[in-house]
This record gives C-alpha cells, sequence and structure tokens, in this order.
C-alpha cells in the first residue's frame, strides 16, 4: 500500500523539491536504510555476565519503553511491547547476576508497578525498588539517583540497543558509573540483494524515525545537561 501511494504521489507531483521528499521517504521506508540508522546507535557490546568489569555494577535498573496497554483478557494492563522486552531480558541477566531490580517508568499510568508484577508474575523475579515518576528518559536517572541508596554508584543499565547511547549519558550526568546492557540488537549479517528488501514498508519508516528521534533525544541531553 505505502508503495502504491509513493506511485501515485510521484504522478501527481511536479515540483523538484517535491520530489527530493518524496525520495527521502522512500529511502527511509527501506529496510537497508532503516537497519543502518538503527544499528548506528548500538554503540554498546552486548553485556558478558561471565567477564570481569572495571567496575562491578551493584545494582540493575530496566528502563520502561512506553506506557502500560489496557488488557482486557487479563483484566487489567500490560507492558508495551518494549518494555516487554526489555524486562524479559532483565529477568535473564537478573538470574546470571544475582543484582537487586530497580524498575523506571512513570505516566498518568504509572509504568514501573506493571513492570514490577510482570517481572514476579511471567519472570519469577522479585522488584526491590520502583521509580513511578518519571516521564523522560532524563528524568529516569534523575529519580533513580533520589531513591537508590547513596552507596550504589554501578548500574547494570538494561533497555534497547538503539536507547542506550541516551540512556547512558543521562544516568551518567546523574552521577552513576554505567554498566551497559543493551538487548534486542538488530542483526548485523549481511543479506545479499534482495528486491524485497527495497520495498517500502510503514514498519521501515517507524524504525527511521525512531532512530532520527533518538539522534534528536541524545543531542538535546548533550546539549541542556552539559553541566
Amino acid at each position: 500500500m505505502l508503495l502504491i501511494w509513493l506511485i501515485i504521489m510521484g504522478l501527481i507531483i511536479k515540483s523538484w523539491t517535491a520530489w527530493l521528499a518524496l525520495v527521502m521517504l522512500y529511502l527511509f521506508s527501506t529496510q537497508p536504510v532503516a537497519s543502518l540508522l538503527i544499528r548506528s546507535l548500538e554503540r554498546y557490546p552486548v553485556f558478558n555476565s561471565g567477564q570481569a568489569q572495571p567496575v562491578e555494577p551493584q545494582a540493575m535498573v530496566i528502563l520502561g519503553g512506553g506506557l502500560p496497554r489496557v488488557s482486557p483478557e487479563m483484566s487489567g494492563f500490560r507492558p508495551s511491547m518494549y518494555t516487554l522486552e526489555r524486562l524479559r531480558y532483565g529477568a535473564w541477566l537478573s538470574r546470571q547476576t544475582e543484582l537487586p531490580v530497580m524498575v523506571s517508568g512513570g505516566g498518568f499510568r504509572p509504568e514501573a508497578a506493571i513492570m514490577a508484577e510482570s517481572l514476579k508474575r511471567d519472570f519469577g523475579v522479585e522488584t526491590r525498588w520502583l521509580e513511578d515518576q518519571s516521564t523522560t528518559t532524563w528524568e529516569n536517572a534523575v529519580y533513580a539517583r533520589e531513591i537508590l541508596p547513596e552507596d550504589i554508584q554501578s548500574v547494570l543499565l538494561v533497555t534497547h540497543g538503539w536507547h542506550m547511547p541516551r540512556a547512558a549519558l543521562s544516568f551518567e550526568r546523574a552521577g552513576f558509573h554505567v554498566i551497559p546492557a543493551p538487548g534486542m540488537l538488530a542483526d548485523a549479517a549481511k543479506d545479499t540483494f534482495r528486491i524485497s528488501r527495497w520495498l517500502p514498508s510503514a514498519r521501515y519508516l517507524s524504525d527511521s524515525e525512531r532512530a532520527f528521534r533518538e539522534y534528536a533525544g541524545y543531542l538535546w541531553y548533550w546539549l541542556i545537561y552539559r553541566n
């Protein structure tokens, strides 16, 4: 459907600037370009629990990835897709490291409570601290610093790989030593050329938009919170 829409718009539009915008829209809607943008954000390697760290983490912080969704079938709410992916990875790491866990996420429907419930019910992991006031990644870090004991200076930070640069920057500026534990990393395998990879899709356009939003957010945090 997106390809048909682009073709129709191409037949209608006569301005070269509009054509340029249409070409850019097409490129950002393709899998190779969207994957390149997402992978460019994944700067941190996979965390290896068996490898000695320069500074050992004292607690694990799992960041929320979106407001909980209404779940009629479960008579309540469920974590968003991104949040659930982070919880699943965080639960696995919790068993590997045995670190105490904090979940972080607020909003008008506090995310942290749903995260803690899901960790216990779905993964059998108890949560020690709930941070339920934050509405941004920066606030995740600020409020985590207020809640965690002062002697906890290093944290194992769990979030998506594409979100980790902004998250790590926020927690470092809040005074933590951050050990990144990026999850759900994009597949770096080089596929052979296939025409289907260059067909536009709303899914890949969404991935490109997410990458640009992360770059903009990182730049904003870096400029505003430099001190």
